[in-house]
């Protein structure tokens, strides 16, 4: 754990965002010993706050390492204020000031404007962002350029929970410390990858954010790309060396381009989203899919499936890896199950006991679950690397640009047709919508 005096300064410390992810994993992070010896939060709001106007429960010991500013995000002058309550409680000029950003996206570009402006931007500053990164090329190039202007790269931190979740981490190590797997890890031996990312819920009261991007740029761009760049990258040398993560999976995003338009995309809304939404002329779609290919000499020819959508019949996050079916042999699955039920499964066939020569299918099942104590929540991860300046599992500029270069061609297109919308019943599986359809075939 780096042991620097730091300041966890968070913007919009009263919001959703907060107290349901980033307090609760504090607290847990700090109770484990995982922040610096001299760590304090300092919590903005547009509101005068009091301790108990944010801590409850499990997130009540954090009031003693707390002070609270209440402070105006598009004045000038609050920054000034701002900075100087910085340096009343950091403990030297080597104490890091890191910058969260809990509130609405729109904001965060103007933030960043004002704290270059007041000089909260020095060597040991960072930023810790939440997605969207833009929402689309133009506007992701653009917000790169405007954070690069106050920040540098490595002092920028850009979130996707999905890669920091401890399965995510594990597909890295898995193919580096077994090499079974490492061997045939490449289009000799695997016919097809899919990346499943299905969620049960609807809306939940984000109709106005999602009425602006919708699965694609929601989940698409960042989770369903970033598990993908995971999976068809070159694994690394030394399973727990991270370092060059981003490299790698930037290395893979580069290769990865669409098939054929418009028979590689799949767009659909589910039944009731309209008035759910409150939107009765509404073409947003909550569900994608979408088939792909690498240039990469060991993945040429291999299709790369993702699909995503709202109000599927589970929650669902995979990996799926489909290997060839050679001979008589059947072929097999590795499947990579990011949540829920953490773990890795392989389906294998074995002769079924009895007189007669028949094949069944049997699952060869790790659970983290079972095996171990708990597994950290992806923010406990997000704050902990942060703090120990390790950015292996953010994603950078280059990958948020390659990400969107990808999609791109889908949102022109989409741009142009309007009718392509497919809507599906509320409860469908991911089968009941592309089963049969050239996007997955």
């Amino acid at each position: 754990m780096d042991g620097r005096p730091t300041i966890l300064v968070v913007f919009g410390i009263s919001g959703d965002l907060s107290h349901r992810y980033l307090l609760p994993a504090l607290a847990v992070i700090k109770k484990a010993g995982q922040t610096p010896p001299d760590f304090k939060v300092l919590g903005l709001s547009r509101k005068k706050l009091t301790a108990k106007d944010v801590y409850s429960g499990s997130t009540e010991p954090l009031a003693t390492i707390t002070e609270f500013l209440q402070m105006d995000y598009d004045d000038d002058a609050d920054y000034l204020k701002l900075k100087k309550r910085i340096q009343a409680v950091s403990k030297d000029e080597h104490t890091q000031v890191i910058f969260y950003f809990a509130v609405p996206p729109d904001a965060t570009p103007a933030i960043i404007g004002h704290l270059g402006a007041a000089r909260l931007n020095g060597p040991h500053a960072k930023l810790l962002l939440e997605k969207p990164f833009g929402n689309d090329l133009a506007s992701a190039r653009k917000l790169v350029r405007q954070t690069a202007k106050c920040f540098s790269e490595d002092q920028v931190y850009r979130i996707d929970h999905y890669l920091a979740k401890e399965v995510s981490q594990n597909v890295s190590t898995f193919l580096g410390s077994n090499v079974l797997f490492r061997k045939i890890w490449d289009k000799e031996f695997i016919e097809y990858i899919e990346v499943i990312v299905a969620e049960a819920i609807g809306l939940e009261g984000r109709a106005n954010f999602y009425e602006k991007t919708g699965a694609l740029r929601d989940m698409v761009q960042s989770h369903s790309l970033q598990l993908a760049a995971l999976t068809l990258m070159e694994p690394c040398p030394n399973p727990f060396d991270f370092s060059d993560l981003p490299q790698r999976r930037l290395a893979a995003l580069k290769a990865l381009s669409l098939a054929k338009l418009p028979t590689s995309v799949l767009r659909a809304q589910h039944e009731g989203y309209r008035q759910e939404a409150g939107n009765p002329g509404s073409d947003v779609e909550t569900f994608v899919a979408l088939k792909l290919f690498s240039s990469s000499r060991r993945w040429r020819g291999v299709p790369v499936y993702l699909a995503t959508g709202k109000k599927m019949d589970q929650k669902l996050t995979q990996i799926r890896v489909n290997f060839k079916k050679t001979n008589i042999a059947e072929a097999n699955m590795l499947i990579i199950r990011i949540q829920p039920r953490e773990g890795i499964e392989l389906d294998l066939w074995v002769k079924k006991p009895g007189y007669e020569k028949k094949l069944e299918k049997k699952t060869l099942s790790f659970s983290f679950e079972q095996n171990f104590d708990r597994l950290p929540n992806a923010y406990e991860q997000v704050l902990v690397d942060a703090i120990r300046s390790d950015h292996s599992l953010f994603t950078s500029s280059q990958e948020v640009l390659a990400s969107w270069r990808i999609l791109q061609p889908v949102l022109d297109y989409w741009q142009k047709t309007k009718g392509d919308l497919e809507f599906y019943r509320p409860g469908s599986s991911i089968t009941d919508i592309v089963g049969g359809r050239e996007v997955w075939n």
